[in-house]
């Protein structure tokens, strides 16, 4: 019984004592190795409010480069063999600007172990940076060998923050646009869409739902019962469950039938009228007409005045006066096609930009309930 005792305990100790050569050994790092590079996980723009502004970068390090740097540190071939880390680069660049590189330094704001190249960095200040830049970034390991020969990770991920976002829209639309995006204005029908198109009644009831929701800050719901026979689209049913729009007829909505002018002004100034007139419904319009135009001081008319539908008059001067739909030039406003000619050339189709322009307006420029 004694001799299996001892014979076991003999063979835990060489167990114990081959663990543990194999265990402090670093395997030599390859060449894969040696290209391997950082991965970046968080990238944040810090200001300090006194006009220094710079980027922080969350860096990981993978585990066969933590072996390589163990391998630089603790052979003395090492550093002939591999070479060795010495910094991480950043490259980066700001509101598609030029691409800079800039070495990355340990963050003081927070603990490190300055010998895993885990943690999170910074750059110095950079001067062209502000809290709203898009900045792209990726990272790399810089380094060089004991002869000093310079090797260079691959580059890591890249890393994208405040992405500005490049519509299909015309060149003056674009920042208008961002600001739709960041409001969460855009509906899912129109993204990615040519918003330059002409817009859809079903595309502007999804926009005039959003408009809805963020001057209301609620959220709209959807009728119980569809009474539409032409349509399940569910930005439609919430549109005509809030009251601020209706079919062509009590059976038909036309989705795809094509908006103009007035009728968007018509319909964005149902969503103000629902949020800011206690008691407004639809059907109960004509009721609070004085009430309505008793909030708005009606700006000279348009030249094309005569051509404004007489139901549509008092929305479009609201949305005149309110500096949420402007003219078109020469004092006219294009509310509709009246002519077989004009209809034919698209005149007064309301686009999907114009739209989104219009939406980001009623939510900046008209006062929240």
């Amino acid at each position: 019984m004694k001799k299996r005792f001892l014979a076991a305990v003999l063979v835990l100790m060489m167990a114990l004592s081959l663990f543990s050569v194999t265990a402090l050994a670093a395997a030599a790092p390859t060449e894969a190795d040696l290209k391997t590079p950082p991965v970046i996980s968080n990238l944040e723009i810090h200001d300090d409010g006194i006009g220094n502004v710079w980027l922080e970068v969350t860096v990981q390090t993978p585990a066969n480069v933590l072996n390589a740097i163990d391998y630089f540190e603790n052979h003395e071939l090492g550093y002939n063999q591999a070479g060795y880390i010495g910094q991480i680069d950043l490259q980066f660049s700001i509101d598609d600007g030029e691409w800079q590189e800039s070495s990355l330094n340990y963050s003081p704001n927070y603990e490190q172990d300055d010998d895993n190249w885990n943690g999170i960095f910074e750059t110095l200040y950079l001067d062209e940076l502000h809290v709203d830049s898009e900045v792209r970034a990726q990272a790399r390991y810089d380094g060089a060998d004991a002869y000093g020969n310079l090797r260079y990770s691959d580059w890591s991920n890249m890393l994208t923050l405040n992405e500005k976002a490049d519509f299909n829209a015309h060149d003056w639309a674009q920042e208008e646009l961002a600001a739709a995006a960041a409001l969460d204005l855009i509906p899912d029908a129109l993204k990615g869409a040519d918003l330059t198109k002409p817009i859809t009644r079903a595309e502007f009831a999804a926009v005039s739902v959003k408009v809805y929701e963020a001057l209301s800050g609620g959220t709209a719901a959807p009728a119980a019962v569809n009474p539409f026979t032409d349509t399940e689209d569910i930005e439609v049913l919430k549109a005509y469950n809030v009251g601020i729009t209706t079919g062509e007829s009590t059976t038909t909505f036309a989705p795809e039938k094509l908006l103009n002018r007035e009728q968007a002004a018509t319909m964005l100034t149902r969503v103000f009228k629902k949020i800011a007139i206690v008691g407004w419904e639809m059907s109960k319009d004509a009721d609070y007409a004085d009430h309505f135009n008793g909030m708005f001081t009606m700006p000279e008319p348009f030249a094309d005045d005569a051509k404004i539908s007489s139901w549509a008059k008092p929305s479009v001067y609201f949305m005149a006066a309110m500096g949420i739909i402007n003219g078109v030039g020469n004092n006219t406003f294009a509310p509709r096609a009246t002519t077989d000619a004009e209809t034919a050339m698209g005149y007064a189709q309301a686009t999907r930009e114009q739209a989104l322009l219009i939406a980001v307006r009623m939510v900046n420029n008209l006062i929240r309930p």
